[in-house]
């Protein structure tokens, strides 16, 4: 049995184009056929679009198509890579678009892509990113907004798009505010607040969590989109649940998460941090950041408490065995 791995990822440059890169482990002489199709069905049975040398581990691709998703699998001395797909959808207002497949289980099964995306903010998006979300085929919304900010900024989307309202409020929103408008708030302070928001979000708000998951077993809603004002705190805990379900191990989850931190530029937020103070402004950033410190401290808080994660899973939120199953149907590649 060939013990070569191929390791590939795929962006889009600013010209619109594809960038495919690749690394093969051990070293290895000799040339990579690169497939691609518009879907990610049967894409080795189709013929190679290129052939380049392995040392080379980069090939351009000019869209074919709408140029929105394209993929890809790589293939060296008969052994094939996993699908490769742009993980990040370019939206004109909507911030933090991803598809949260691709990614490969403890046991080797692949993610599949398109199923399941996760976004910012959905209600500033303009006929084109619309239009985007329209051609993704995005049957069905998550919004994880609160009551109040969903009345206030509805979605204005393609009606076929069925809309769920799943609302996590901050965690002392209120007080927050009083306290970050008198200055009496540091990042210490606000490292705190988020961790704390996180273990209020996995205990108090359960109910939303196992609603997602008997959405997310009805392959009916599918292709489906997790929203919420910063795309990174419900959103994300969300990911990492579905994700965990699925064997993805915790180091590739944590990346995962972190990936918002490429999309969330704090000082365009909503609140001027030019007329903050510094130690405020650090505050901020802190809070409309990720960091893995928040991730792993309601993590461990759910260990500590449940057991673990998949305990929490299943006594919690209602993730039975048969759930899971059906996850994993819908979910995972056959091949």
């Amino acid at each position: 049995m060939s013990t070569i791995k191929i390791t590939s990822v795929v962006e889009k440059d600013q010209k619109g184009d594809f960038l495919l890169k690749w690394e093969v482990s051990p070293d290895h002489e000799g040339n990579m056929e690169i497939y691609s199709s518009l879907t990610d069905s049967s894409l080795a049975s189709f013929t190679p679009l290129a052939s380049k040398k392995v040392a080379d581990q980069v090939l351009r691709v000019t869209p074919t198509g709408s140029g929105l998703r394209e993929f890809f699998m790589l293939r060296t001395a008969g052994v094939y890579s996993g699908v490769v797909a742009n993980r990040f959808i370019e939206m004109n207002k909507i911030k933090n678009f991803r598809d949260i497949g691709g990614y490969f289980t403890s046991d080797n099964r692949q993610i599949k892509w398109g199923q399941i995306y996760r976004s910012a903010n959905l209600s500033d998006a303009t006929l084109y990113d619309q239009e985007k979300i329209r051609r993704l085929n995005i049957k069905t919304i998550i919004d994880f907004r609160s009551e109040k900010a969903a009345k206030k900024y509805p979605l204005l989307l393609h009606p076929s798009i069925r809309k769920i309202s799943l609302p996590i409020t901050p965690m002392d929103a209120e007080k927050l505010d009083e306290q970050l408008k008198n200055e009496q708030f540091d990042r210490s302070d606000a490292i705190r607040y988020v961790q704390e928001s996180y273990v209020d979000i996995v205990e108090n708000y359960k109910e939303q969590f196992g609603e997602l998951f008997d959405i997310l077993t009805n392959d009916s809603n599918y292709p489906i989109l997790l929203s919420e004002s910063l795309g990174k705190d419900g959103v994300g805990l969300a990911s990492y649940f579905i994700l965990h379900i699925l064997g993805v191990p915790h180091s590739t989850l944590e990346e995962d998460y972190m990936l918002s931190n490429r999309e969330i530029d704090p000082a365009k937020a909503k609140i001027d941090a030019k007329n903050l103070s510094e130690p405020l402004q650090e505050a901020v950033t802190a809070m409309l950041s990720v960091n893995a410190a928040y991730l792993n401290y309601v993590i461990d808080h759910i260990t500590q408490k449940y057991g673990s994660v998949d305990s929490y899973l299943e006594t919690e939120l209602r993730v039975t065995s048969g759930k899971r199953n059906l996850l994993r149907k819908y979910l995972l590649y056959q091949f």
